[in-house]
């Protein structure tokens, strides 16, 4: 095993000790890690931008820590209780609104001022979102197992056989976004996904949702999160996020799926 691949392999199961500590050990813990990572994605999101006005910065990270306290004051006290409402969709609209930009007007964020609105929107309310999936039995009983943790779940399966699948039969590009994606890798990891979810739907009946339906949407976001990422590094001309986990770049290189999924799986459970 090379150096770099065992390092890989080391700070991966840190991260994912990580997620399982910050999801499933306490209320404060949960939102104190995530918190802190979505600090540190706001971090690295502001340098991949090329931020420059320190004052645009200064009301980008404000603006970041209200949304986050709104969300993770009403989730400690149990008072998050979601439906389908316009001001719960509308966070969803204007994620997707984010995601257009991305692909199709990348250059709009060449202005300090858009960059505000998109790092709040694209990467702020994922994780203000995620509060947002758990229902007060869930915080009363945080030690079960959950949503957030299981859509993890569902994600590092995606990203592992997608990866694993893609190097050994990979031989069609997906995307002239990222040349190491390849169509057959992404079928790989869009199956291997769903039946993750199969297996955790029957073993697993007391979580709330159908994680077979939930898989199949993971299957579909996960992949879109990580060109989109990738999308952003292109048009900036950066490789890696940052440098901040070794072996695998940064925070967002690591939580680009993640910023996808959960949107759309919140969405789910305004149906649910």
């Amino acid at each position: 095993m090379s150096k770099n691949l065992l390092l890989r392999a080391v700070f991966g199961f840190i991260y994912v000790a990580l997620i399982w500590f910050a999801t499933l050990y306490d209320p404060y813990v949960f939102i104190g890690i995530f918190v802190a990572l979505c600090g540190l994605g706001i971090w690295e999101l502001s340098r991949l931008l090329k931020f420059e006005n320190k004052l645009f910065l200064l009301a980008t990270v404000a603006v970041a820590g209200y949304i986050l306290w709104v969300y993770g004051s009403r989730f400690y006290y149990g008072t998050a209780q979601y439906t389908l409402h316009l001001e719960h969709v509308l966070p969803v609209a204007l994620f997707l609104v984010a995601l257009v930009l991305i692909f199709k007007r990348p250059m709009e964020l060449a202005y300090d001022s858009s960059k505000i609105i998109f790092i709040n929107v694209y990467l702020v309310l994922p994780f203000a979102l995620t509060f947002a999936l758990l229902r007060k039995f869930e915080i009363d009983n945080f030690q079960v197992l959950n949503p957030v943790f299981f859509t993890f779940i569902l994600i590092w399966v995606s990203d592992t056989f997608a990866y694993i699948i893609g190097r050994i039969f990979g031989t069609k590009k997906l995307s002239a976004i990222s040349e190491k994606k390849t169509v057959e890798g992404l079928i790989g990891g869009m199956f291997f996904t769903i039946v993750a979810g199969v297996i955790l739907h029957f073993n697993f009946p007391g979580v709330r949702g159908n994680w077979m339906i939930i898989a199949a949407l993971v299957a579909f976001a996960a992949p879109i999160g990580d060109l989109a990422e990738s999308k952003l590094k292109r048009v900036f001309g950066v490789k890696d996020s940052g440098n901040i986990i070794p072996g695998h770049g940064g925070i967002l290189d690591r939580l680009d799926s993640y910023l996808v999924t959960i949107v759309v799986v919140y969405f789910y459970f305004l149906f649910a």
